[in-house]
């Protein structure tokens, strides 16, 4: 019984983990979509609430592509911008990917570390 209790504590606090993983990750998403330009509206048409949650789409109209992000749960919004947004945004993901291949040592500057 007290092997049953100990793995069902330590499922919750595991699930209880990844929501916490999954919350910050979308923060820190959505401050570099921010940085990069988009700009948050609020979701308050059927079309954007039916969006995929936390997923960078690309939309096109009249051969001009624009891209989406939603965030039902955090900010009850999407982060909308144009193709100078997205490519700063994906900069942005490169710059720090290449800091977080360094784990954090100063002498490394995204040279892989």
């Amino acid at each position: 019984m007290v092997r049953y209790a100990a793995l069902v504590v330590a499922i919750l606090a595991s699930a209880a983990g990844c929501a916490t993983l999954k919350a910050a990750s979308a923060r820190s998403t959505e401050q570099m979509l921010a940085k990069a330009g988009f700009h948050a509206r609020t979701a308050d048409t059927p079309e954007l609430q039916s969006l995929p949650a936390r997923q960078l789409l690309s939309r096109s109209q009249n051969g001009v592509a624009s891209y989406v992000f939603s965030d039902p749960v955090g900010c009850h919004c999407v982060y909308v911008g144009g193709e100078r947004e997205y490519q700063e945004y994906q900069r942005l993901r490169q710059e720090e990917d290449a800091s977080m291949n360094c784990w954090g040592w100063p002498w490394c500057n995204g040279y892989g570390g």
